[in-house]
Order: structure tokens, then sequence, then C-alpha cells
């Protein structure tokens, strides 16, 4: 009987895959191993003017600090640091706050921030460069809470419209949390057939009558540290039967400042205005020709 050889290459292949796959697998874990942000900061919210701390804390299992940076997503760095807790910090520029500082940065890796306003609120990031070389990064969001506003009331096609119509009012609004918006009309009731869109917070027309006219008010609310907070803004509605003549309407003409014309109601032009002053132009010269120079 004759015996064959196995061959042993398929085995060393099959061992060589392995040994590959356990060294990746490790050195994946030490580059986790060797200096990892353990805790981001959790959501911070804050209110204009508080004073808040972004935390972070790391292991960095033994591994030097080289280089530290911390900014605000995307790309405006506030402050750095060489050499750890015991090196030079640097500060930007733009981290200036009418002479007070308003980013510090307090012991490890926490990040003071002052006097907190409506602008300060987004992601913050933590980096660090280890002496590994490795480089990790962390975020940490800032949420700031202000009360309501209202830029303007945007009345789409016009504040001035015809009865049959649509009409769309729309109430510009800004604040954190998102405020609610809420319609009012007054010396009465808002029409049978205005709805409020529940998306948007519109108030929509779909075919307005004459009863619509009148001066509608926007309010928009929230809550900030327990206390109600709100806003408001009126704008005036008129609806013109179907026989009458629209008014021209010109953006930014001061007879309707509350409202922001998406279409503009052109005046009938007219050659007859500009036809009779001609005709006396022309006869006052040729009167003053006629007469002659005066005698002395």
């Amino acid at each position: 009987m004759t015996t064959g050889k196995r061959s042993i290459l398929p085995r060393v292949f099959r061992m060589g895959w392995k040994v590959t796959v356990c060294a990746f697998v490790v050195a994946i874990c030490g580059l986790n191993a060797s200096g990892q942000v353990i805790n981001d900061p959790e959501n911070v919210t804050a209110s204009i003017g508080d004073d808040v701390n972004l935390e972070w804390t790391f292991d960095a299992n033994g591994e030097a600090r080289l280089f530290e940076v911390w900014k605000k997503v995307p790309s405006t760095a506030l402050a750095s640091r060489s050499g750890g807790n015991t090196g030079p910090l640097q500060y930007f520029d733009q981290n200036q706050n009418g002479g007070n500082r308003k980013f510090s940065v307090i012991g490890a890796a926490t990040l003071f921030v002052r006097d907190v306003q409506k602008e300060d609120n987004g992601p913050y990031q933590l980096s660090i460069t280890f002496g590994n070389g490795v480089d990790l990064t962390s975020t940490a969001y800032l949420i700031v809470n202000y009360p309501p506003s209202i830029d303007g009331i945007t009345a789409s096609p016009s504040s001035t419209v015809r009865e049959g119509s649509s009409l769309t009012l729309m109430c510009n609004a800004d604040g954190n949390p998102d405020p609610a918006v809420r319609w009012t009309r007054q010396n009465g009731a808002l029409g049978k057939a205005a709805t409020i869109d529940a998306n948007s917070g519109n108030l929509v027309f779909p075919n307005i009558t004459l009863a619509d006219k009148g001066i509608y008010t926007c309010t928009v609310e929230n809550v900030i540290k327990g206390a109600p907070q709100a806003a408001s803004k009126d704008i005036s509605i008129n609806v013109l039967s179907i026989d009458a003549t629209l008014p021209p309407l010109v953006v930014g003409d001061d007879s309707d400042p509350e409202s922001t014309a998406t279409s503009l109601y052109p005046a009938p032009r007219s050659g007859v205005g500009r036809l009779q002053a001609c005709m006396y132009v022309m006869c006052l010269l040729l009167s003053i020709f006629l007469a002659g120079p005066r005698q002395s």
C-alpha cells in the first residue's frame, strides 16, 4: 500500500492568517488602551447669562499628553496646551469677552464657558495627541435656552388681498426650546375658514372673505427655567371686494410696514399726464420766443 505525504503548506497559510488577525486585534486593542477619553460630557443645558463647565475625563494609560486643543465646531479654535496639565495654555483672539476671557481651561480638561449667550449654542471638541502618536477627539454639546422673539410676520401674497383668494400668515419666530405659536384676532374670533398649520404654525385662509379683515396677533411662547416666556406681534389684513381695484404695493412701502410682500400689484400706466406736461412746456417756450426781447 502506498502512502502519500500531506502538504503542510495549507496548514501554514491558515496559521499565518490566524497570526495576522490576532496581531491586528492586539494592535487595535493596544491602540484603544494607550489613551482614551472615557467620559464624554453629557449634553449641558444652560440659559442666557449662565456660567457652565464642559468636563472631559480620560485615561492616558501612562502616555504623556503632547498637545491638546479645544475648539467650537466646526473650526473655531479656543485654546491649546502643550505638555499636559503643567504646560502653558494659549488662548486665541476670538476668546475674548469685553476684557474677561470667554473660555478658560480648568484642571486636566475642563472648558469653562462664561456668560453664556445664544451664539454659544452648539458642539465643542477636545483633541488630545499622546506620546505614542495616538490622536483622540471627543465632542460635548452646549444647549442654550433663550426666550422667544419674532423677527416679523410675512403675508403671502400680500396683506391686502381680494375676497375669495388664499392668504397665508407666517410668524418668523426664534427661541429655544422651539416656541409654540398661537394666533388671535383683535375684537373677534378667527374666521371659520382660517386654520393653523400644525407643523409650521402658519395661519392659512384658503378662501378669505370680507369678514376676515382685521388685525391679527401672533404670540410665541416657551418656558425658561420654569418661567413662561412670550413675545407677540400684530399685522393688519385688508380684504377688498371682487369688484374693487387693488392698490399698488411697493416692497418696503411704509403704508404696509408689518408684512413682506411676495407679489406686486402694478398701477396702470398712462401717457396722458406726460403728454399734457410736454404741451405746456412747448407753449411756454413759444410764447417767450414770440414776445421777443424786452424794450428798456
